[in-house]
């Protein structure tokens, strides 16, 4: 009955192919012990190879004798069995993390490397049903959305769990109705380990006093959650190709006005994948998602904020900028001399100055500006990039901020100290590829015109 429901279990999900190779991860307690018995009574029908996997954590006395029980376990049921051994106190206090993590950390390193040696196609592992719920209850406990509230899943990569369909008692009754030998890991009952309290106190608490069948209810919530996330990350596949403006190993550009138009929900399942792409999925909070929606939906550009994981979040304008570096500031600032030939070896531009009659070899405005040369100052002119209270006088309006009128044509606060200015102290009288100072503009009476020409080579965009 047990192996006929996992069984079910495994066609239901799609868990194995037939035909494949399949490694059961056996760790020489109850759990594991089942998990290698039902799967080598299934391999006939589903043609599969199976082998074992064992890691030794020399955490424990007993752990040689585990790992030796395991060995022999195998020899007589006529399998292979891949042991290994490591050190997971010492690499624990190298890496600065706890036992549990760095024990789990361990184990899936192995597998996934035994994997690729043997060429497997899947690693199964005995989570059971009252392991899906500790998951979840640790999961709400540490207020998890419903990512985490999926719990353990049936098929995760190559990782596999055919036994999430059975309970304690079903794995229990299994192991006395087939008179299989095990072994008894008494640090499950150590309440030091959080997961250890869950399964000790607190499920048999809630059994007793709440719900007794608690276990079976945060079973099917994480069906309930893994259904809807599902459904969730399809109808965000679908709204991304109309949010997404750029997407880069370091940085990705979102729409920031259709963000801030759907739903919350989505707006989180987005961010979620973006971090995803940038940073890898794992370690963010919904502090995190909220910090990024707050952002977003604020008035005004040139703000930002940093996350966990060196990740900055930056709104200019229309677009919201998700990044692994902040851009730098850039300054630069180089005494001209007319004519002349500036390189700005900070951004690879190239400019010439060159004095002309008026009407001479003008070209088009995008690659050339023009001066009133004998308006200028003799002496004190740099090309450079903006200084706060540069100012510069302006038809109509009169003198007006560098910075005022940068805001004012939504230039970026990103791209700003890329663009040159002509200025002696704070009096700028030409802006780059944008505008030149009422004070030096070429009129009737013009002389002698400034010409300023970025010279254009093989890699100038």
């Amino acid at each position: 009955m047990v192996r006929l429901r996992v069984k079910d279990y495994i066609n239901k999900y799609g868990l194995i192919s037939p035909g494949s190779t399949v490694i059961a991860a056996v760790s020489g307690g109850p759990d594991s012990v089942a998990l290698l018995h039902i799967l080598q009574g299934l391999a006939s029908e589903f043609s599969l190879k199976l082998l074992a996997a064992h890691v030794n954590h020399q955490l424990r006395p007993e752990a040689d004798e585990e790992e030796a029980f395991v060995e022999s376990l195998c020899r007589d049921w006529g399998m292979a069995c891949y042991c290994h051994r490591v050190e997971v106190e010492k690499r624990a206090l190298v890496n600065k993390k706890g036992i549990e993590e760095t024990a789990r950390e361990c184990r899936y390193e192995f597998f996934r490397q035994l994997k690729e040696e043997v060429g497997a196609d899947y690693v199964a592992t005995a989570h059971h049903r009252h392991d899906q719920a500790e998951t979840i209850l640790m999961h709400i406990m540490r207020g998890s959305g419903i990512k985490g509230l999926r719990g353990i899943l049936p098929l995760s990569g190559y990782l596999i769990r055919p036994l999430l369909c059975l309970d304690r008692k079903d794995i229990e009754a299994y192991l006395q109705a087939e008179d299989l030998p095990f072994c008894t890991d008494l640090s499950n009952y150590d309440t030091g380990f959080l997961r250890n309290r869950v399964r000790q106190e607190l499920i048999p608490l809630l059994e007793q006093k709440y719900n007794p069948r608690i276990v079976e209810h945060l079973d099917g919530l994480g069906s309930i959650a893994r259904e809807e996330y599902e459904a969730m990350s399809m109808e965000t596949e679908k709204l991304l190709p109309s949010l997404l403006i750029s997407r880069g190993d370091k940085e990705v550009v979102l729409d920031q006005p259709r963000f801030v138009a759907i739903h919350p929900a989505f707006q989180k399942r987005l961010l979620l994948l973006v971090l995803g792409w940038l940073q890898g999925e794992e370690g963010w909070t919904a502090l995190d998602l909220s910090l990024i929606v707050d952002l977003a939906g604020k008035p005004g550009s040139a703000k930002r904020i940093k996350l966990g994981q060196g990740i900055w979040v930056q709104k200019v304008y229309d677009r919201l900028i998700i990044g692994k570096e902040l851009p730098q500031e850039l300054h630069f600032s180089y005494p001209l001399s007319i004519p002349g030939r500036i390189l700005i070896e900070e951004t690879g531009d190239k400019f010439s100055f060159e004095l002309t009659k008026p009407g001479e070899n003008y070209s088009s405005p995008g690659s050339e500006m023009y001066l009133d040369y004998d308006l200028l100052p003799e002496e004190g002119l740099y090309w450079r990039s903006r200084r706060e209270g540069d100012r510069m006088i302006w038809p109509g309006v009169g003198s007006k901020k560098i910075k005022k009128y940068f805001i004012d044509q939504k230039i970026p606060y990103s791209q700003r100290n890329y663009i040159p200015v002509l200025a002696k102290g704070q009096e700028v009288y030409a802006v780059w590829g944008h505008a030149v100072s009422h004070q030096v503009a070429v009129n009737d009476n013009t002389i002698n015109t400034l010409v300023i020409r970025r010279e254009m080579d093989d890699h100038t965009n």
